[in-house]
């Protein structure tokens, strides 16, 4: 069977048209726990920040106006009438030329607007407080909700929370809120050569490689992966996994499996377990050709080329938006480098080919890339990668210090 193959650009698009409105599903968690995930609602301050007027400084609060025109020559003499605690309320009252010592963070009297910081004053006598300089009102203040106002957005929905949005949600009380929902990322390994690593290889066996270097992938996107085991070459036992898989998971990646083989049930499966079934099966991409994009109700199931190198690409290139889409990260296909190839390179043309580069710093202070020799089958020739260069479909390959652009890994 001849695979009826679509360009990286229309698989694309197909992906965006079935599966780009997914519902960004929420949960509540700790404040602690959301580090790194994205807001699912605007989040707005309860009450004012601070709900008191309070002082930024050591010194004594004051009415402004008892203080201007003081200097060193002639200090504004005012009489000390108490302190304020820190962490506590007052009744001290601040009449004419009277004043109050209030520590930073402490509420300023009733009366005040202004305090006078500790080291432009003088205590005369415990009594009898000399004031050096003056203050405009609300100097060394902050007022009730000067910093954030009652029913202020302090978080909009879609943010990524970083470190300072957590201590913003922290200043307004918050212990909890709602973000969106890592996608569950089940990942299925078929083939009857495969084995768990760790377990004791046979003549003919191979350990599982696609599954962990996938699993990484989708928490590396922002996804939980859930590893659901090796599958043999048996229909019916695959059929029934991914069946399962569809039910406590938003995405199936199924490895293995994807091309036009005997043993290759992938999108048969796909269509019997629901409308619409295979959207598309072959990619003008090498590697990756066979690639399975299918939606079993709504949700996308992925039929993964077996070989290593080609899974990876296939991830990258057409999974890795998907799942950060999922996980409202930002889509990282436009992380591009500029760099100087290294060698030429020769490239049939007929399909888009995604190239495994080295990319590296030369003495010149230009980045270059250096090809990966390699085949698909070799996990070596991606591990030793960190970067791809793509070569469009009717491009012969690429020339000895040609600019290009690199994907980077």
């Amino acid at each position: 069977m001849l695979l009826k193959v679509k360009d990286v650009a229309e698989v694309l698009e197909i992906i965006e048209q079935h599966f780009w409105n997914l519902p960004g599903y929420a949960e509540r968690i700790s404040l602690m726990d959301s580090l790194g995930r994205r807001c699912a609602e605007d989040i707005r301050a309860p009450g004012n920040i601070p709900d008191f007027d309070k002082s930024v400084v050591d010194g004594y609060a004051v009415k402004a106006r008892d203080t201007f025109g003081a200097s060193d020559a002639m200090p504004a003499l005012l009489e000390k009438i108490g302190e304020v605690a820190i962490g506590s309320s007052t009744d001290i009252q601040i009449d004419h030329d009277k004043c109050a010592y209030v520590p930073t963070g402490g509420m300023l009297p009733p009366g005040s607007d202004a305090v006078i910081m500790i080291e432009d004053t003088e205590d005369l006598d415990n009594k009898i407080i000399a004031i050096y300089k003056p203050a405009g009102p609300w100097d060394n203040t902050i007022k009730s909700g000067e910093d954030i106002a009652a029913g202020q957005v302090v978080l909009e929905k879609e943010t990524l929370i970083r470190p300072p949005h957590i201590g913003a949600l922290a200043s307004i009380g918050l212990n909890d809120l709602k973000v969106y929902r890592r996608p569950r990322v089940s990942i299925i390994s078929t083939g009857d050569e495969l084995v768990k690593p760790g377990s004791q290889l046979s003549p003919g066996k191979i350990w599982d490689i696609n599954s962990y270097s996938l699993a990484a992938s989708v928490t590396r996107d922002g996804g939980i992966a859930e590893l659901k085991g090796i599958t043999g070459d048996d229909r019916p036992a695959i059929k029934a996994k991914v069946a399962d898989a569809l039910d406590d998971s938003d995405l199936v990646l199924i490895s293995g499996g994807s091309s036009a083989g005997f043993s290759d049930y992938t999108a048969g499966i796909i269509n019997e377990l629901g409308k619409p079934g295979v959207l598309v099966h072959g990619i003008s991409i090498k590697p990756g050709k066979p690639t399975i994009i299918g939606s079993v109700e709504g949700k996308p199931v992925i039929g993964m080329p077996g070989q290593p190198v080609s899974s990876l690409v296939v991830y990258r290139v057409v999974v890795s938006p998907l799942v950060r889409r999922m996980s409202r990260q930002p889509d990282s296909r436009q992380t591009l480098l500029k760099a100087v190839c290294d060698e030429s390179y020769y490239s049939s043309p007929g399909r888009e080919e995604y190239l495994m580069v080295t990319v590296y710093q030369g003495c010149d202070n230009r980045s270059h890339a250096r090809p990966v020799p390699g085949k698909s089958g070799m996990i070596t020739t991606i591990s030793s990668a960190n970067g791809m260069v793509v070569i469009p479909k009717n491009k012969e390959g690429l020339y000895k210090n040609e600019e290009v652009q690199v994907i980077m890994l």
